[in-house]
C-alpha cells in the first residue's frame, strides 16, 4: 500500500468553553500545540485504518444476521451450606477430568485494503467546545470537541457512512481526546472494559441521541485500533463487538466463526440485524474483560464490611467506585474472574488476621487454615438467591457481599493461597460444583487431579470441614472442566 502523507491544515481553529476560565484555555491551546506538532508520529499508529479506505469499505453490501443469545447454565446448588462428612469415604482417589478447551474469541482473516491514488488532506476548522464528564467519580477535563457535530436524521448504511465521514473532518481533535483517554485508563489501571466505559461517558456528554452515541463509539474504538462493527436494525444502531472471553444472557451475532456482542442493548431479541460482512483493520485489538490488576479509583468514602473468625473481627474496607465498576460486567466465562487481585486495604487487614494463624506451618497446614477460614467466615447462598440470576464474583467482591456460594469462594481460596503459600492451583469445573486444586511441593495424599503431568489435591472452600485432599463421595466419578488462570 502507498504511504499516504497525512497534510494536516489548520485554519481558524476557535476556542470556547462551558463555566471554564480561561487557565483551563490557555493549558489546552498548549497541550493541543503540543499534539499537533506530535501528530505524525502519532497517526503512524492509525495508518491500517485511514478513513478515506475504510469509508470506501463502507461502500459493500451489508448482509442480514440472525442474532442469537447464549444462556450461562445454572448449577443446581444446595440451599444450605452443605457440610462433609470426612468418614464417609476415606479412600483416596484419583479424579479424571475433561482436557481444557481455551475459549477465546477468533481472528477473522484479514481483508484487503483499497490503494489510496492521492495524499489525504484533513482540514480542521472548528470552534472548539470544552465540557468535562465525570467517570468513575473523577472529572475528566481533557474532553475537547467541535460545536458542529454530525447529527443522524434516517438510518441506512449511506447515513451511517456519512455520520462516520463527518467526524474524520476534526480527526486531529478526537485522537487527541482518546490520547487523553489512553493516559486516563493507564493512570487509574483499567483494562479494555474500562476504556469502552470512558468512550461510553464521553458520547453520552456531548450526542443527545442514542443511535448517534453508538456510532461515535465505534468510531472512537476504530480509531483506537480495536475490532468493532456497528449494524441496524429499523429505526436502532446496534455496537457490536467480539470478546477474547465468552459472555453469557448477551445477544450476539456470529460472522465466520466470531461472536460480535450487542453489549449495551437491553431490547428483546430484535431479529436480523444488517451489518456489513468481514472487516477492514489489520491486527486489531479485541476487548477483553480480564483484570490483572484491581483499577485505582478516588473516593470520598468507603464502605465496611465486619467477617468475624478465630474469635476475631475484622472490618474490611471497600471502595465504592470499584463495586460500581465491577458492577458493570455482563457476566463472563469463569477464568475471567480468576487472578484480580484482593485490594491492598484489605490484604493487609487480612494479614493481620491470617500472618499469626500460619506462620510456622507446612504448606498443607496452611491451605487447610485457609479454607477453614473461607468455609466459616464467608456465609453462604447461592447467586439465585441473593442476586436473582447467576453472578460470578471477583476475589474482592466475594469479601464485600454478605454471602458467596462455590464459584466465588473457590475464586477467593485460589487468590489468598497465591499469596500466603505461592502454591499452583487449578480450577475444577463439575457441572453442579465448582472447586479448587493446589499443587503441593510433595507428594501428599487425597483425592487428586493430574495436570500436565502434575498432582493437584482438591481443596474445596464450600463443604464445611472439607480440609485438602478431601472430595464429596457424589463428585468422585464425576469428569470436571479444568479451568485455568
Amino acid at each position: 500500500m502507498k504511504k499516504i502523507v497525512l497534510l494536516l491544515i489548520f485554519n481558524s481553529i476557535g476556542f470556547y468553553s462551558i463555566a471554564q476560565p480561561d487557565s483551563i484555555i490557555r493549558q489546552f491551546q498548549m497541550d493541543f500545540e503540543a499534539y499537533k506538532n506530535s501528530v505524525d508520529q502519532e497517526f503512524k499508529k492509525y495508518k491500517a485504518q485511514n478513513d478515506s479506505a475504510f469509508l470506501h469499505f463502507l461502500e459493500q453490501t451489508w448482509k442480514e444476521f440472525e442474532i442469537f443469545r447464549r444462556t450461562q447454565p445454572v448449577r443446581p446448588k444446595p440451599v444450605e451450606q452443605p457440610v462433609i462428612k470426612e468418614k464417609e469415604d476415606t479412600i483416596p482417589q484419583q479424579i479424571e477430568t475433561i482436557v481444557p478447551i481455551k475459549s477465546s474469541a477468533q481472528v477473522e482473516k484479514e481483508m484487503p485494503f483499497p490503494e489510496l491514488k492521492e495524499a489525504e488532506a484533513i482540514k480542521f476548522e472548528a470552534r472548539i467546545i470544552s465540557r468535562p464528564f465525570n467517570c468513575f467519580g473523577e472529572q475528566v477535563e481533557c474532553y475537547y470537541y467541535p460545536d458542529k457535530l454530525p447529527r443522524l436524521t434516517f438510518i441506512n448504511e449511506n447515513s451511517i457512512r456519512q455520520f462516520y465521514k463527518t467526524l474524520t473532518k476534526n480527526d486531529i481533535l478526537w485522537n487527541y481526546n482518546l490520547a487523553g483517554f489512553e493516559k486516563f485508563k493507564t493512570r487509574h489501571k483499567l483494562n479494555d472494559w474500562g476504556y469502552y466505559l470512558i468512550i461510553k461517558k464521553a458520547s453520552e456528554n456531548i450526542f443527545p441521541h442514542q443511535n448517534e452515541q453508538i456510532l461515535f463509539i465505534w468510531y472512537a474504538l476504530l480509531k483506537s485500533g480495536y475490532q468493532a462493527k456497528v449494524s441496524y436494525n429499523n429505526n436502532k444502531i446496534y455496537l457490536l463487538l467480539p470478546s477474547q472471553q465468552r459472555l453469557f444472557n448477551i445477544l450476539y451475532l456470529n460472522e465466520e466463526g466470531t461472536d460480535y456482542y450487542l453489549l449495551d442493548n437491553q431490547d428483546k431479541k430484535p431479529g436480523e440485524l444488517k451489518t456489513y460482512p468481514g472487516f477492514f483493520t489489520k491486527n486489531p485489538k479485541i476487548i477483553s474483560f480480564k483484570l490483572n490488576e484491581l483499577p485505582v479509583f478516588n473516593h470520598d468514602n468507603i464502605k465496611i464490611r465486619q467477617i468475624a473468625y478465630d474469635q476475631q473481627n475484622i472490618q474490611l474496607k471497600f471502595n465504592p467506585q470499584l463495586i460500581d465498576f465491577f458492577n458493570t460486567f455482563p457476566q463472563c466465562e469463569l477464568n475471567t474472574y480468576l487472578g484480580t487481585p484482593i485490594s491492598p486495604e484489605n490484604i493487609k487487614i487480612l494479614d493481620n488476621l491470617l500472618n499469626p494463624l500460619l506462620t510456622g506451618k507446612n504448606k498443607r497446614v496452611q491451605v487447610d487454615i485457609l479454607l477453614d477460614f473461607i468455609q466459616k467466615a464467608i456465609a453462604y447462598k447461592t447467586d439465585q438467591e441473593q442476586f436473582g440470576k447467576e453472578r460470578y464474583m471477583f476475589a474482592e467482591e466475594c469479601l464485600y457481599y454478605p454471602y458467596a456460594d462455590c464459584e466465588d469462594r473457590t475464586n477467593l481460596l485460589a487468590e489468598l493461597v497465591a499469596r500466603y503459600t505461592q502454591l499452583a492451583t487449578i480450577v475444577l469445573n463439575f457441572p453442579e460444583h465448582v472447586t479448587l486444586a493446589v499443587n503441593f511441593p510433595n507428594n501428599e495424599q487425597g483425592d487428586f487431579v493430574l495436570h500436565k503431568g502434575k498432582k493437584y489435591l482438591v481443596c474445596d472452600p464450600t463443604f464445611i470441614n472439607a480440609k485438602s485432599g478431601m472430595l464429596p463421595v457424589d463428585l468422585k466419578n464425576k469428569k470436571p472442566k479444568i479451568v485455568v488462570n
